[in-house]
């Protein structure tokens, strides 16, 4: 049942996760420049959340992004988008991980709908289970609940439980999956 779903989900194309990409030559990739405009449109703190002051130039951005912690990864969600002229960019993930287990993060950009966002999700989960690592956890505040369940309904997620006062922003939801390891 949860591959009928899946199947459902991308019928109109399977949402694309791949490396995010800094530089092209010399020159800036268009991520980056669709990133920095997501940014300027919406702040994000998912790759900016060990910078204090706020960022207000490319160039800031660039040496952010240029010194994430050892261990991290950046990757591009692209999904089929009417705002972004057919199939492009709808997030960016921060995935940490410390070689057992990883830990993802999404912003997902202002155009992304809601389907871009159980479409990315999925397809994301999906490519997590058959990786080289132990566990996939993750941890959501209230706002982003809701879809983790309904990533669940898609057999690529599980629920582990509330962490009541889990963060300084209030309680935690756990979701959890198995690699391969």
């Amino acid at each position: 049942m949860s591959k009928e779903k899946r199947d459902r989900l991308f019928k109109r194309g399977r949402p694309v996760i791949r490396p995010f990409q800094v530089f092209d030559g010399e020159k800036y990739h268009k991520d980056f420049g669709i990133v920095w405009v997501a940014y300027k449109k919406n702040p994000f703190d998912s790759i900016t959340r060990w910078h204090d002051s706020p960022i207000e130039t490319p160039d800031q951005l660039l040496q952010i992004i240029l010194n994430i912690p050892e261990g991290t990864e950046l990757l591009i969600a692209e999904d089929v988008n009417g705002d972004v002229g057919g199939f492009g960019p709808v997030g960016i993930v921060r995935v940490h991980s410390d070689g057992w287990a990883v830990e993802p993060h999404v912003e997902f950009f202002p155009w992304a709908t809601a389907r871009n966002k159980l479409a990315s999700t999925v397809a994301f989960l999906q490519m997590v289970r058959y990786k080289k690592i132990g566990v996939c956890n993750i941890y959501c505040l209230d706002d982003s609940v809701e879809l983790m369940d309904k990533a669940c309904a898609y057999g690529v997620l599980h629920r582990v439980g509330k962490i009541p006062n889990g963060s300084q922003l209030g309680d935690l939801t756990m979701y959890s999956v198995r690699g391969k390891k």
